[in-house]
């Protein structure tokens, strides 16, 4: 009989998960990660439901991630009914995700992952030595949140975002504030890839049969809105064909399922999006990604830190061109009409953590149909993977030590583990 080495609640992740490493004579016999929330019924519970309350019931399944869910279920619904929206609405959508962007990476990276490498148990026993990092993380934060509080009504489970724009725009003059706070937040993202490339990039986690998948982003800029999905295998495919290409699989020990391209755990997220999408980076996230691009290693989980820091200096940047862009074409019309037909729409957007996937079947007004699967889901099976390659290298270390560097693997993804959990259909 072998005694597991378990970790009961993975720390500095959203959601309630954990971890267990059984060992025999010869190593590691089995890895699992446990994720014991219960099941949670967002799409069932839209089932019949008229598509604006619907709509304002998929951004509860996070928080951390409520723009990305509303925006993503905001075009999947107009592509179900028929309606495309202008230029200048799309451009908008961006720089709400963009803050959604901005506030989650900063969260993740410095009061989630920063702590492991210096030493602390949590964030807050930083703040004698580094309150400096602290306060960039919070203004940072800040920012991220004040965009999406101006144009979508709140920083969480937005209600401005709807079918066909928005319920109203920010005065010219808090646009005008939001670009002066990002001109000043530029220098922290710069200073956040400066003190993450000098981080440990743990290879004990080098995966070489690792594949990454990102939307293709349709206006050719790295972003987040997309019509096809890029896997780094050269592969191609239109995000209408997902379910065909993505296919979950229900697990014994987890309440949520895992996700297998070709029969093949894959990754998503921040790493994923440079993996298959660099070429498309400009300003000085260009210049940065040229410098460092050996810390953006596709091999190695670890690696998706950084790229979330380099992300930072990209979006920040995005979002001042973008409000340029809005500015110049002033005043904006924040919403045209919608007529409401019968249909099925699907979209693929890049959420902080990867690919959120939606599809949106609309019938007499209501939903009909409706599918969701998150970053945490399509990751939760490369996930365990690596934790596996942790403890092979260390299953003869301090059991302490081995559960430090397993939690360290899978806070890499910056999972949300609650969004993960969509098992039951009804």
């Amino acid at each position: 009989m072998y005694i597991p080495i378990t970790v009961d609640h993975i720390a500095r992740v959203e959601g309630k998960g954990g971890i267990e490493i059984v060992m025999s004579d010869d190593g590691v016999k089995e890895v699992k990660l446990n994720i014991i929330e219960g099941p949670r019924f967002f799409e069932a519970i839209t089932i019949g439901k008229k598509l604006e309350e619907a709509l304002a019931v998929y951004p509860r399944i996070c928080s951390f991630c409520s723009a990305a869910h509303k925006l993503t279920a905001v075009e999947a619904a107009e592509k179900a009914v028929g309606f495309t929206p202008r230029e200048e609405i799309q451009d908008l959508r961006d720089i709400v995700y963009i803050g959604d962007m901005i506030e989650s990476h900063a969260l993740h990276l410095y009061l989630l992952v920063l702590p492991d490498y210096l030493g602390y148990s949590n964030p807050l026993s930083m703040l004698d030595r580094y309150r400096k990092e602290i306060e960039y993380a919070m203004a940072l934060k800040n920012i991220g949140a004040k965009i999406m509080d101006y144009l979508a009504s709140r920083p969480i489970h937005q209600e401005n975002a709807v079918i066909g724009g928005f319920g109203k725009l920010p005065t010219k003059a808090q646009f005008e504030e939001l670009k002066r706070e990002l001109k000043e937040a530029l220098p922290m993202a710069e200073y956040t890839v400066e003190l993450f490339s000098k981080l440990e990039q743990y290879k004990e986690v080098e995966d070489k049969e690792m594949v990454h998948m990102a939307v293709k982003p349709r206006n050719g800029v790295y972003g987040i809105f997309g019509d096809y999905v890029k896997v780094s295998d050269g592969f191609e495919f239109p995000v209408e064909d997902y379910q065909k290409h993505i296919v979950e699989r229900v697990v014994e020990h987890s309440f949520a399922k895992h996700s297998f391209y070709r029969g093949k755990p894959f990754m998503v997220g921040a790493i994923s999006r440079i993996v298959n999408n660099a070429h498309l980076l400009y300003g000085r996230a260009k210049e940065l990604y040229a410098q460092y691009k050996d810390l953006l290693r596709y091999d190695n989980c670890f690696a998706n830190n950084f790229a979330q820091a380099l992300e930072l200096v990209y979006f920040i940047e995005r979002a001042i061109d973008l409000i340029d862009d809005t500015l110049a074409k002033w005043p904006i019309k924040p919403r045209d009409e919608v007529e409401m037909k019968d249909g099925r729409g699907v979209s693929l957007t890049e959420a902080p953590r990867g690919i959120l996937a939606y599809t949106i079947e609309v019938r007499d007004g209501k939903v009909a149909y409706a599918d969701i699967i998150t970053p945490t889901a399509m990751n939760l099976a490369i996930m365990e993977r690596h934790v596996r390659m942790m403890a092979e290298k260390h299953y003869n270390d301090d059991p302490e030590k081995l559960k430090l560097l397993s939690e360290m693997t899978v806070r890499a993804y910056d999972p949300c583990i609650s969004c993960s959990v969509h098992v039951v259909k009804l």
